[in-house]
């Protein structure tokens, strides 16, 4: 499940593996909280300084009896085993990390990926019957920025605005009876803009190459549910994909997305200011589920958290294709021959009947010479990335 590093407490130097998308762990052997530092020791042979930082561990202890914390207790407050009291850790490099449970275990992911094999139009017989190989949990690193945006928003903008005008009798629009006849009219008009802003702003940003696994950038829209990521949360058999990215350029970018003009207001003059900025980095549950297919392999992407396909791959069904192909070509050579046959027997139109019969005969063969077969049906979730 991703790369670990190995370390040693600093209480009992017994030794500690600790992966690198978590920051706290809590030691086998004598219990105590350890929790990432990025204090200074020495720097190895062979090994960065920010290496080194990396692999420093401190222990974490609570300040009113200097009993073990619990770290299954919260991400950013750990709770004392002995007293109770609540502590706060901080955000180890600017930003804190969570994940999103999986609600869909591997036999369901399987089950999904099969009745979208089943139903999915354009894929081979073979597909269809594809047996399954097995199926890996991954965890897709995202960025999140959020802010809560404050400010106003000024300036002109153009609508269409639909009015009801009434017609003189007898014109172009009026009635025969003498009555006066209405019309809808639009027109473009200009209106003045000033809008109060207070509202939360997130920023998302995938923080791993997803096409490197075929998968899309999921959806998010900040309500989902949201645990604290620590050691040994995430499920041992799954592949945690290594995190790329800074928060630092994460928070440039979403503060410039944030203060981008929700109005469309022409030349505007805008005052937003954003408070109370976090950054954070979010785990996503993806399956990946493969197939073995006589004419090649199947791999369905599911999302872990509501079953719904991410991506698919499969082989594509070529024989209707070229069945359509070659009874569209036998109709048009049957075309021809008749178009023939009639100005063989009729002199006068003999020179267009085999024009006509040329183009027809062309008409119909020439899809059969541009018609490249589909190796694979890709797909991907719509409105999605």
């Amino acid at each position: 499940m991703g790369d670990e590093t190995r370390l040693e407490c600093p209480q009992c130097g017994a030794p500690v593996w600790l992966p690198e998308y978590a920051d706290l762990v809590e030691c086998p052997y004598c219990g105590s909280t350890l929790v990432r530092h990025e204090g200074q020791r020495p720097v190895d042979k062979g090994e960065t300084t920010a290496q080194a930082e990396r692999r420093t561990l401190r222990s974490v202890s609570c300040p009113q009896c200097a009993g073990p914390l619990d770290v299954r207790e919260g991400r950013r407050v750990l709770r004392c085993r002995s007293c109770g009291t609540r502590v706060a850790v901080g955000a180890q490099g600017g930003f804190s990390r969570w994940f999103i449970p999986a609600g869909v275990d591997r036999s369901q992911a399987a089950g999904n990926a099969v009745v979208w094999l089943r139903a999915h139009p354009g894929l081979s017989r073979a597909a269809r019957r594809a047996h399954l190989e097995g199926a890996e949990l991954f965890y897709l690193p995202m960025w999140e920025y959020r802010t809560l945006l404050a400010g106003w928003e000024f300036g002109r903008s153009l609508r269409t605005r639909a009015e009801t005008v009434k017609a003189f009798p007898g014109g172009l629009f009026g009635s025969s009876s003498g009555e006066q006849a209405e019309r809808l009219q639009l027109e473009l008009v200009e209106e003045p803009v000033a809008e109060a802003r207070l509202q939360e702003r997130r920023f998302y940003q995938a923080a791993a190459d997803f096409e490197a696994l075929g998968a899309t950038r999921p959806r998010l829209s900040g309500r989902e549910l949201l645990l604290p990521l620590l050691a040994g949360e995430l499920d041992p058999d799954s592949v945690v994909l290594e995190a790329q990215g800074t928060a630092a350029e994460v928070a440039e970018k979403g503060r410039h997305a944030a203060l981008t003009p929700l109005s469309s207001a022409t030349s505007p003059d805008v005052h937003l200011f954003p408070f109370r900025e976090s950054v954070a980095l979010l785990y996503y549950p993806l399956w990946s589920v493969r197939f073995r297919a006589r004419g090649g392999t199947c791999r369905v992407l599911v999302d872990g958290r509501d079953g719904s396909i991410n991506s698919g791959f499969a082989p594509a069904a070529n024989t209707k294709r070229i069945v359509l192909l070659g009874l569209q070509a036998l109709v048009a050579a049957g075309v021809a021959a008749f178009l023939v046959w009639l100005g063989a027997t009729g002199a006068a139109h003999r020179a267009t009947m085999i024009i006509l019969a040329v183009i027809v005969f062309i008409a119909g063969v020439a899809p059969l010479r541009r018609f490249r077969g589909e190796a694979e049906v890709e797909y991907h979730e719509p409105f999605s990335g």
